[in-house]
């Protein structure tokens, strides 16, 4: 097998050709390939760059600069019957590829979920959306498949792992579509990426994964030398040699009784903010003159005396409400497969030290009360950006996405003095990138779940440093954010759990 690099396609050329270009460049007829990456070239006339994987015979006399021999890594544990049992308490992106890479090695695993199935949880979702009735422990945050069930389903990392690949192969294993191997800033969408989980989780079954779905972990049970014995719920105990936290950012309780529980937990940074909503129209003719026929991404960063940067930004989606407790407010983004809506948008968010919180949870709590408060239901807090920078309040410009609707809300009291002129400085640099930033664009907020406000630390074996036995990995324990990196965790979390269990049996 060759890789082949540097082949050009044309914007509108049509992938079809890309045999012809291979075979004209090697000067030898190939007897198939696929498409390993695809990048866009825009500094002269756009183009499509490829580089792709070939069979082709005689190879040797082929290889020069662009053309080298690839042998792909073969990343799959190695099975065989293990009679240690790994639970997992939470069922996202983490808690996912944790369970299908130990059930791959053989190991028995046990997965707790707060919320529902997919089914039953889109249900939960779609009523709020058009009702406002909340379910605590069944909407945007919990369930199967986590948080990202209900996102964009962005594939993009800058983690550079030999695992991602092993991670796009079980999506496109489950039914994603076989371009997020190589395009680029791929994306399933929150339609697809539902059908695929649900896909993996009815592999694992069939395989013996053990699911208890609407079962929380309550406690703990520790022996003696504070290791991890097992795990209690509302509905019996468990014993487990191993136990994985995958909880996400959103599963308060579970943080309180870890610390209840003695486990070392420390604050982090965050950040806070709002969404951004502007015509898709705009951000395309910015980013790539409506050439590109996809609707066009950005992300911008300012560097001032605190970051504010772009976040989890969806284009053609909506603005969606992201609670998991009652009388509180937070916004996120989501995009379907399709990134239809007309609409771009993003989060906006500031940085905030440490320093700043004793308690990173009540911090941002209190915000999202605050914003309940003041909007008195589900309708989130909205005003024109250029209203924000003018320190004016008038009706805005278009009608937010977001779909349990918006009351106005001056911004202008949401930051902290010195924090609100960086944000404005920053909008400023903004508008500079994408003229029409401030004039076209809403705001729609509050944004609080960008990141977890704490880490559990971990040791170099991923274990918790002072709880044996408790592997915490993802978004919720301070080692994640987004798809692809909480993936990325879980996977390195089962490794750490097989290779221990290999050196301890000698195999």
């Amino acid at each position: 097998m060759l890789q082949i690099n540097g082949i050009k396609l044309g914007i509108d050329e049509d992938e079809a050709v890309l045999k012809d270009r291979i075979e004209k460049k090697l000067h030898g007829k190939v007897k198939s390939f696929s498409i390993r990456r695809k990048s866009l070239d825009a500094r002269r006339e756009p183009v499509y760059v490829y580089s792709v994987l070939a069979e082709i015979e005689h190879e040797e006399k082929y290889l020069c600069k662009d053309v080298v021999r690839y042998v792909p890594a073969d990343l799959k544990a190695k099975y065989r019957p293990r009679s240690q049992v790994c639970i997992i308490a939470g069922y996202g992106p983490s808690g996912i590829f944790a369970a299908y890479r130990l059930m791959e090695a053989g190991f028995r695993v046990i997965v707790f979920e707060k919320g529902k199935r997919i089914s039953e949880r889109q249900k939960d979702v779609e009523r709020f959306f058009k009702e406002g009735i909340l379910d605590e422990d069944s909407n945007v945050q919990f369930g199967e498949g986590g948080a990202g069930t209900f996102s964009d389903a962005k594939l993009t990392t800058r983690i550079k792992d030999p695992y991602i690949d092993y991670i796009l192969d079980v999506f496109v294993e489950h039914g994603a579509d076989p371009r997020i191997r190589y395009e680029p800033h791929a994306h399933i969408g929150t339609d697809e990426i539902r059908k695929i989980i649900e896909r993996i989780t009815d592999k694992l079954m069939e395989k013996g994964c053990e699911f208890h779905f609407s079962e929380p972990v309550r406690n703990l049970i520790l022996d003696d030398s504070r290791k991890i014995t097992g795990i209690i719920t509302d509905k019996g105990i468990y014993s487990c040699d191993c136990f994985l936290s995958g909880i996400g950012h959103s599963a308060y309780e579970t943080v309180r009784m870890f610390k209840e529980k003695g486990v070392h937990i420390e604050k982090k940074d965050i950040a806070l903010g709002f969404r951004v909503e502007h015509p898709q129209s705009l951000i395309d003719a910015r980013q790539t003159g409506g050439i590109i026929k996809e609707a066009n991404e950005y992300f911008l960063r300012y560097k001032g005396e605190k970051g504010v940067y772009s976040f989890c930004m969806c284009p053609g989606g909506i603005v969606i409400p992201a609670m998991s407790e009652k009388q509180t407010i937070v916004t996120n983004g989501m995009s379907y497969a399709a990134r239809d809506s007309l609409i771009a948008n993003s989060a906006i968010l500031i940085q905030i030290r440490k320093e700043e919180f004793t308690d990173g949870y009540e911090y941002l709590h209190g915000i999202e009360r605050k914003a309940y408060d003041h909007s008195g239901s589900y309708k989130a807090l909205s005003q024109n950006i250029s209203d924000f920078m003018n320190g004016e309040l008038k009706p805005l410009i278009r009608e937010s996405t977001y779909p349990l609707g918006t009351v106005l809300y001056d911004f202008n009291q949401f930051f902290r003095k010195d924090d609100l002129q960086i944000v404005k400085q920053a909008l400023r640099d903004f508008d500079r990138k994408i003229p029409g930033f401030i004039e076209q664009g809403i705001m729609i907020g509050p944004e609080t779940r960008s990141s977890c406000p704490i880490r559990i630390n971990r040791n170099e074996t991923y274990e918790s440093v002072n709880t044996p036995g408790l592997y915490p990995m993802g978004e919720g324990a301070g080692y994640g954010g987004g798809i692809m990196s909480c993936a990325l965790d879980g996977i390195r979390i089962a490794n750490a759990i097989l290779l221990k269990y290999e050196q301890i049996s000698g195999k």
